[in-house]
């Protein structure tokens, strides 16, 4: 849809519910680039959109801060009513949604970068030869991406989700383990125990990650923990891992997948966390979420602990 924000010819103001999106998005993205990247559109475009809003209101509704772009008093007021509609529009849309008998058409999934590249993609070539009218999107943001908004109509959480409008559902437990690559091993040598692991080099999570359950079990099992390379995905431990860089906590499934690590202290336990597959309530009778948290399930079966 294009444009339509206008004034008819009794000067009131009609704006159309794709205008209102680029509103939204500026507003809870905080200036035009980064909503233009959420709308997947030029920034120019998000611009050129809140500006014909502003003159077919007659009023100003962002302001510049050094916080990014806020909006006026009355951009408040469009706001808190663009809100309201996009709730009743993704409401409606979900409704449409919810019944459909095919295994066709978009799914949107969103999960952690690991799961989806060492688990979901490479099972994913029997899941399309069997449903080749799917059309799946994956989305490894690390943000909590809105299942309301219809941001993803699956999201696959290491956290059982709590918000209400949410059905959750247990896929199992993923257990962690330490590796090394062997070129790392015969460089340095293996270390026996948790202890003198100390010795070593580690990879691990960005510091501003710090307070995940498996990077805390690590700083309390290896003392003192010495990071030689930190970064914000599992994907990039991995791979800096199997280049022989140091030691790195990691799921199971991924070392089950990459040839180049070696499982370190298998007698002693690693740390779990729990998988849980999230959608909207309104979505319970989608039957492309359905299959595909039943597909997934199975794929993951001979990578967890205990399911549901």
């Amino acid at each position: 849809m294009r444009v339509s924000a206008a004034r008819t010819c009794n000067n009131a103001v009609t704006v159309n519910w794709d205008d209102l999106r680029y509103l939204l998005a500026v507003h809870r993205q905080g200036n035009h680039k980064r909503a233009g990247r959420h709308l997947r559109v030029d920034p120019t475009t998000v611009a050129r959109r809140i500006m014909a809003l502003e003159r077919a209101a007659g009023t100003t509704l962002f302001v510049r801060t050094p916080d990014g772009l806020k909006p006026t008093p009355a951009g408040l007021t469009v706001l808190t009513r663009a809100e309201r509609i996009e709730d009743e529009v993704l409401a409606s849309q979900r409704e449409l949604l919810a019944n459909p008998t095919a295994l066709a058409g978009p799914l949107r999934v969103t999960g952690g970068d690991a799961l989806v590249n060492y688990v979901v993609i490479p099972a994913m070539g029997a899941l399309l030869a069997a449903h080749p009218e799917l059309a799946i999107e994956l989305l490894t943001d690390t943000s909590v991406v809105d299942l309301s908004r219809r941001e993803a109509d699956v999201a696959l959480r290491l956290v059982r989700p709590r918000e209400p409008a949410l059905v959750a559902r247990r896929l199992g437990e993923l257990p962690f383990a330490i590796f090394a690559a062997e070129s790392y091993l015969k460089r340095r040598g293996t270390p026996r125990t948790l202890a003198t692991a100390a010795a070593h080099d580690f990879i691990g999570y960005h510091e501003a990650l710090d307070h995940l359950p498996q990077v805390r079990w690590l700083q309390r099992a290896v003392r003192p923990l010495r990071y030689v390379l930190r970064a914000s995905t599992l994907t990039t431990q991995t791979l800096a891992c199997a280049e022989g860089l140091g030691l790195a906590l990691l799921p199971l499934f991924i070392g089950a997948r990459e040839r180049r690590l070696r499982q370190l202290f298998t007698r002693h336990r690693g740390p779990t966390r729990e998988l849980w597959g999230a959608f909207h309530a309104d979505m319970r009778g989608n039957s492309r979420v359905s299959s595909f948290l039943d597909w997934l399930g199975d794929v993951l079966h001979p990578h967890v602990l205990e399911r549901r």
